[in-house]
């Protein structure tokens, strides 16, 4: 049997203290959560590395929200045409893959491009199964080139302290069994992202928002 990823709460609300067992399980979630916000915490004051910050960031928010995969994009309005930039990139499915110094134009034509674009949250059940009136989509190549499905997708803006986006913050499938996702099984180990995701995640997002908007005034670069 593949081993599951225990209990996912929906909200923070989500308490049984009726059930003993279920009672210490959720315990036990709320405090590996707590544990894993004070350490996105602390890595604000003790990481002078934007990269490695960012890369830390989307290790500990993937494991929060039981994802399979996760992107942090950067908007660069130093061209013309203004941009939406992988700047790191993770995927546990398909390790070896990297989009790192890949863009797609900030428009509201892609998911990450709309979010950006918008600063709304995007919280989709199935990328590949939009609304009719949806007016981004999902590039399915993305898919087709690194031989993958993607379902579940949350993606958030970042904001700087002058409450412009600079940037957007997207979770991919969120799993319900710790195994490698193929097309045969996304459909049964994945689930739609909860309110209890969007809430985190927006919390972490600005916290890595504070780290880009500070570290861009001191000039670091990756």
């Amino acid at each position: 049997m593949t081993p599951d990823l225990g209990w996912q709460p929906e909200t923070f609300d989500h308490i049984s203290p009726s059930n003993h067992q279920v009672l210490v399980e959720q315990l036990d979630y709320y405090k590996c959560l707590l544990d894993d916000l004070m350490t996105v915490s602390i890595s604000l004051s003790s990481t002078d590395n934007l990269r490695a910050f960012l890369e830390s960031a989307l290790v500990t928010t993937r494991k929060m929200t039981t994802s399979d995969a996760g992107s942090i994009y950067l908007i660069d309005r130093s061209t013309p045409v203004h941009t939406v930039c992988f700047e790191v990139s993770q995927n546990d499915s398909q390790p070896n893959r990297s989009l790192v110094n890949f863009a797609v134009p900030l428009n509201q034509d892609s998911i990450v491009g709309y979010v950006a674009l918008t600063g709304e949250i995007l919280n989709l059940s199935d990328a590949h199964d939009l609304p009719n009136d949806a007016e981004y989509q999902h590039h399915k190549t993305f898919d087709y080139d690194i031989e993958y499905r993607t379902r579940s997708v949350l993606a958030v803006p970042m904001f700087d302290s002058q409450k412009r986006t600079i940037g957007v913050f997207q979770l991919i499938n969120r799993k319900i069994q710790d195994i490698s996702i193929t097309m045969e099984n996304v459909q049964e180990i994945t689930l739609a992202y909860s309110a209890l995701d969007e809430k985190l995640l927006l919390a972490i997002a600005s916290q890595v928002s504070i780290y880009i908007e500070r570290s861009q005034l001191l000039g670091q670069v990756f």
